[in-house]
């Protein structure tokens, strides 16, 4: 153990778990140590800590280490956190949603403003419950969620933390955050430009009253947005409970700014004008939704289903460091001999590797397709899988 970690008495270091983050081990349990490398605002930690709020991740102790670096003591969740469980169902992110806004709202009623709402910020308990953590702690890129007035002058508030939460929920619906476009432009600069222009589009995952009401929490005009995360908490249930006796009837529409080859993939979840004309549909949109669940980080809109029907691979994306993204595969029926083909989403790079992954070098956004080939390279090459992305 080096000097720049804590000793903590009655527990021993075990392994790093993320950046400045460390698993710590105690005879009656394991913890979470956080390092706290940017100037961290305590008065605020403490505040959160104190509301005692069951939808918070809050600090258990902490202390400094040898060297003067403050660091917290805090619960370990072997599940790690959301930024890896997108794509989820629409009625599953409402839940997460509501839980993360009251939680939120509780915060902001102390006089505490989160700063860096974001998937990688909600942890996962072992029955499903979410917890959001890092309050006052700010750090890292957060770019992809951040409000544009963060962005252009720092103006951390109550409404920007409500953009963030909405930008938060569009990604659990699809995998990716909503400014960036899947084989377009994803530079910093490119990213920052649609979150200043307010260029949200629809999931194309969610009912119109949800995909409404995060265009309204993303809008670049803060007064556009709920003016708290109580009143999104509230919305949201409103969805909740006006979606729950139509959750099974849905019909699939096509959004207008898909592009062509993926438009038959994306399934839109719509109000239904007559339960009789669309009883036949159910049970088979109730599997589409059901296999929406299976679908992993990184994955586009309907790959989940496809995958399975056709045979592409799925495709998964890890950070390896701050410079590489390392892409993982699965497909059906592997077979020796098996080769893939890759390719990156702007179609600059493109490689052939005889096993399931390769890293490639990528300090931001990064979507890959794979191809399967059969040994011999016959007849039998799979289709391009769906598009994974690591960021």
């Amino acid at each position: 153990m080096t000097e720049e970690l804590p000793e903590i008495p009655g527990f021993r270091y075990v392994r790093p778990l993320g950046k400045n983050v460390h698993l710590y081990r105690a005879a009656d349990g394991e913890v979470a140590v956080k390092l706290l490398v940017d100037p961290p605002r305590v008065a605020e930690i403490r505040t959160v800590a104190g509301l005692g709020h069951p939808g918070i991740a809050s600090a258990d102790r902490a202390g400094r280490t040898r060297a003067g670096l403050p660091y917290l003591v805090m619960r370990y969740f072997p599940d790690g956190d959301l930024a890896a469980a997108a794509p989820l169902p629409f009625a599953r992110v409402l839940e997460i949603g509501i839980d993360l806004a009251d939680a939120l709202h509780a915060a902001h009623q102390a006089g505490v403003v989160h700063r860096d709402v974001k998937p990688a910020n909600v942890l996962r308990g072992e029955r499903g419950q979410v917890y959001l953590t890092d309050f006052g702690t700010t750090g890292g890129d957060h770019l992809l969620w951040s409000a544009p007035e963060v962005i252009s002058s720092g103006a951390h508030s109550v409404r920007a933390d409500v953009f963030s939460l909405g930008a938060t929920l569009w990604h659990l619906l699809t995998g990716y955050s909503p400014f960036v476009v899947p084989r377009g432009d994803n530079s910093r600069a490119a990213i920052t430009q649609r979150i200043l222009l307010g260029a949200t589009r629809p999931s194309g995952r969610a009912p119109q009253p949800l995909e409404d009401l995060l265009r309204q929490a993303m809008s670049a005009d803060s007064a556009v947005r709920p003016a708290s995360a109580g009143e999104f908490a509230e919305r949201l249930q409103g969805i909740r409970e006006e979606s729950a006796p139509t959750a099974a009837l849905a019909a699939v529409v096509v959004p207008a700014d898909v592009p062509a080859r993926e438009k038959a993939r994306w399934p839109v979840y719509a109000g239904v004008a007559g339960a009789v004309a669309v009883v036949g549909m159910t049970s088979a949109l109730l599997m589409q939704d059901k296999g929406s669940l299976e679908v992993p980080a990184g994955a586009q809109p309907g790959s989940a289903a496809e995958s399975g029907a056709t045979g592409t691979a799925v495709v998964t994306a890890t950070r390896v460091n701050p410079q590489t993204l390392r892409f993982a595969w699965s497909y059906p029926s592997p077979q020796s001999g098996d080769t893939f083909v890759w390719r990156t989403n702007d179609e600059l790079k493109t490689g052939t590797v005889t096993e399931p992954s390769v890293e490639l070098p990528a300090s931001g956004t990064l979507c890959v397709e794979v191809r399967v080939v059969r040994a011999g390279g016959n007849a039998e090459a799979r289709d391009w899988s769906p598009e994974g992305c690591g960021f």
